[in-house]
């Protein structure tokens, strides 16, 4: 299955730059580039979805994630955001684009063949 992974987190003048860099390596398994006021991670490989599939089984919110994930489907792209200081806690905790995630939220946004393959794998 081809998945191109693209993960965006804002980096605030109040925030650790490598904090906000490690809340998205708990997660993903990828190399992350700091620009200017955001953190962001770009990966063709399927292999970076890992962790995130891992934890997903691992605090057991499958149906949860899959409900989440299946709302953020546009076409061939999933998007859906993640709660930055969870993260930063190794937890994965689905959050709105505003309001919810105090630093803001990390954005995740998968582009893939058949989006609902690919959500059946995360959450199996």
């Amino acid at each position: 299955m081809d998945a191109e992974l693209e993960v965006r987190a804002p980096l605030n003048p109040t925030e650790d730059e490598e904090k906000v860099v490690r809340s998205i390596l708990s997660i993903f398994k990828v190399k992350v580039d700091t620009k200017l006021d955001e953190a962001i991670v770009c990966s063709g490989n399927i292999s970076s979805l890992e962790k995130l599939k891992r934890l997903i089984r691992q605090r057991r919110i499958r149906s949860a994630a899959k409900a989440v994930m299946r709302s953020g489907i546009r076409g061939n792209v999933v998007e859906f955001y993640l709660h930055k200081q969870a993260a930063y806690a190794g937890k994965v905790s689905f959050s709105n684009a505003e309001g919810e995630s105090p630093l803001g939220p990390i954005k995740v946004t998968i582009k893939t063949d058949d989006p609902n393959k690919l959500i059946e794998w995360l959450t199996e």
